[in-house]
């Protein structure tokens, strides 16, 4: 068999260069039409907001709105952008033939059939829904519901401010009930069901008498803040405990929304779990950020159903959660 010599050899390797240099060339070709193409389409988009949706925008910079919003591009395409015009300029500083980098022909036919697969929305799915609720942008649901929460209740009505703090209040019920509160801080029940009775039932708890009242003006009206107490009638280590214990409201209501004719979608049927996860993830980050929330603040995420299907018992849940809290609490 005969050996092929440096020559041949050599032949080969600079054919085998020049076809992968052909199939770049051709990529950067593909990528600016596309680039071109998405250009084409927020202009167009541009247009059609000025046009049918001037009423979303202020009269004084609509345009300059329109336009910033139609042109603002992820940090990702802007990355691609920048390895396109990288590898387009090394091939034009090799070749000097910027002929090889221009599109022609063909593949301009890609700028409607791009058009075409936008407009479909060919990659969309569900999973769109779930990564978009994921994302930290704040505007989904499940962040908004977070939110309004956090700064509307929580924030309002746990931090001290004239010694009616939550830890005032809970020291206050201690010495005038003789009883002893097994975790010092408000605890909010978040089931992945969403939903909590009016009263949270348990065959090991006892509704008790709330805490004292806090009434804090909001937006001038001078609200009242209330939190209950539950007596634990199941002993640990020798002492009765009670809690400050409440369900998550904004999961109550969602709940409710998600099963009212008029406000339900197959979205938020197909989206819940996402949005009960995102929404415990929120609310934890919030509390754990605002330094007068820190440590006033105990959340328990907990399955509603078994895994052989029975309810959960709230009372259980809180057990095991105590028994965790006094084991941590030894260490420290």
């Amino acid at each position: 068999m005969a050996v092929p010599s440096e020559d041949q050899s050599s032949d080969k390797e600079i054919a085998w260069l020049k076809m992968v240099w052909s199939h770049i060339d051709y990529a950067v070709r593909i990528c600016i039409v596309i680039f071109v193409a998405d250009l084409l389409q927020r202009l167009f988009f541009v247009f059609k907001e000025y046009l049918c949706h001037r009423i979303y925008y202020l009269p004084e910079d609509r345009l300059t709105t329109i336009i910033k919003r139609a042109y603002t591009y992820n940090i990702k395409t802007v990355y691609l952008a920048l390895l396109v015009i990288f590898t387009g300029l090394t091939r034009f500083g090799r070749t000097n033939n910027l002929a090889l980098l221009l599109p022609r022909g063909e593949p301009l036919l890609l700028i409607p059939l791009y058009w075409i697969f936008t407009y479909v929305q060919l990659s969309h799915s569900s999973l769109s829904y779930a990564h978009w609720i994921r994302d930290s942008h704040g505007l989904d649901y499940a962040a908004g519901m977070a939110s309004s929460y956090f700064h509307g209740y929580l924030k309002l009505s746990l931090p001290e401010r004239e010694n009616d703090g939550l830890q005032k209040r809970m020291e206050k019920y201690e010495d005038m009930q003789n009883v002893k509160f097994g975790i010092k801080r408000l605890i909010i029940l978040i089931p992945d069901e969403m939903f909590v009775n009016r009263v949270i039932q348990s065959e090991w708890l006892d509704k008790a008498e709330p805490l004292e009242t806090q009434f804090i003006n909001r937006a001038g009206v001078n609200r009242p803040f209330k939190h209950a107490v539950y007596r634990l009638n199941k002993q640990i280590n020798g002492t009765t405990y009670y809690f400050a214990m409440e369900g998550a409201t904004p999961m109550l209501t969602f709940f409710e929304s998600m099963h009212f004719q008029l406000s339900a979608t197959w979205q938020m049927q197909e989206m819940k779990r996402e949005i009960w996860l995102k929404f415990c993830k929120h609310l934890q980050e919030l509390l754990n950020n605002w330094p007068e929330t820190r440590r006033e603040v105990q959340l328990i995420i907990y399955n509603s159903h078994k895994q052989n299907g029975e309810l959960q018992d709230v009372g259980d849940v809180l057990i095991s959660h105590v028994l965790t809290h006094i084991e941590k609490e030894k260490k420290h």
